[in-house]
């Protein structure tokens, strides 16, 4: 939307408008402890586009202490990934759009017209806002936008269609800072994601094993932190899917999201074929569980016909 940019060359700075009042109550909601998502109307008139690439100093200040706080949740130290850059327009610009999430159009076309990364504290900030956003009903195209321009968000759930590559280069660019890593390996360590995310992140893995020693590192890593912090969840989720393999008469969708937990131990099966020795030096790789594990994978790819 170029009527956000040649608008913002005007003196707009500081003054409030109809979207950075919707913008900024969407701030306020992802920062509170829940309630039902905003649904700004479109007023007559002027909404005042412009304004959110050079918001109130007010909006801009709740904007950073909610990129500061969801850092902190998130485990990132100040400033997150040693990235000091300021905070950038790019998350207030995706608060209008959560905010008309009803009105679709001018939604889409504030998330098409969101600004460039402008560094970490705007990676944050993209991410406490659409992984928000994403937890409620929302139309399924506006949220492919949304995680499009949420990179993070992208990361510790899925990335929008076509944008698996780029997401591989954003985790593998996360796993260069301690803090990023730890993030990443957290994240896809977590039993229960739905369906598409498992699938993502075994696809992910999958090329990250065949990166570098310190990608194929990480990708241990995770299944070592599964079994060390979630064993008893793991443990009964392979069991579980494992009935339903060996099992009869399941409905279709259960026997995918089945697989799809089948598929998340292939990384590891590869793995444990081609470098068995870095496997043995993890103490915290559970013998019994990735033994489970990639058995899992071995009956799951024979149920849909691929090679193990």
């Amino acid at each position: 939307m170029t009527e956000l940019e040649h608008g913002a060359s005007r003196r707009t700075t500081g003054r409030a408008s109809p979207a950075t009042a919707i913008a900024a109550e969407v701030i306020a909601w992802v920062r509170g402890p829940g309630g039902a998502r905003p649904h700004g109307r479109t007023p007559q008139g002027g909404m005042g586009f412009p304004s959110l690439l050079a918001p109130p100093e007010a909006l801009r200040a709740a904007a950073g202490a909610l990129a500061s706080i969801h850092a902190a949740k998130l485990g990132l130290r100040a400033p997150p990934l040693g990235d000091g850059r300021p905070l950038g327009p790019g998350g207030v610009v995706l608060a209008a759009a959560v905010g008309l999430a009803d009105a679709k159009s001018v939604a889409e076309a504030l998330a098409e017209a969101c600004p460039e990364l402008s560094g970490a504290w705007d990676l944050v900030l993209r991410d406490a806002i659409v992984s928000r956003a994403l937890a409620t009903s929302i139309d399924a195209d506006l949220a492919d936008m949304l995680r499009a321009r949420s990179p993070l968000t992208a990361v510790r759930e899925r990335p929008a269609p076509g944008g698996e590559d780029e997401t591989v280069l954003t985790i593998a660019a996360l796993a260069g800072h301690a803090d990023g890593r730890r993030l990443v390996v957290q994240t896809f360590a977590r039993p229960g994601a739905p369906r598409e995310v498992r699938r993502f992140r075994a696809a992910a893995m999958e090329r990250l094993r065949t990166g570098d020693a310190s990608l194929l590192d990480l990708v241990i890593e995770v299944y070592e932190a599964a079994l060390v912090f979630h064993r008893e969840r793991v443990m009964e989720e392979i069991a579980a899917a494992r009935a339903v393999i060996t099992g009869r008469g399941d409905p279709e969708a259960k026997i995918e999201d089945t697989l799809a937990v089948a598929s998340f131990y292939g990384p590891l099966w590869r793995i444990r074929r081609a470098h068995g020795e870095l496997l043995r030096k993890r103490h915290g790789l559970d013998l019994e569980g990735m033994l489970e594990g990639t058995r899992l994978f071995q009956l799951g790819a024979h149920l849909s016909g691929e090679d193990a």
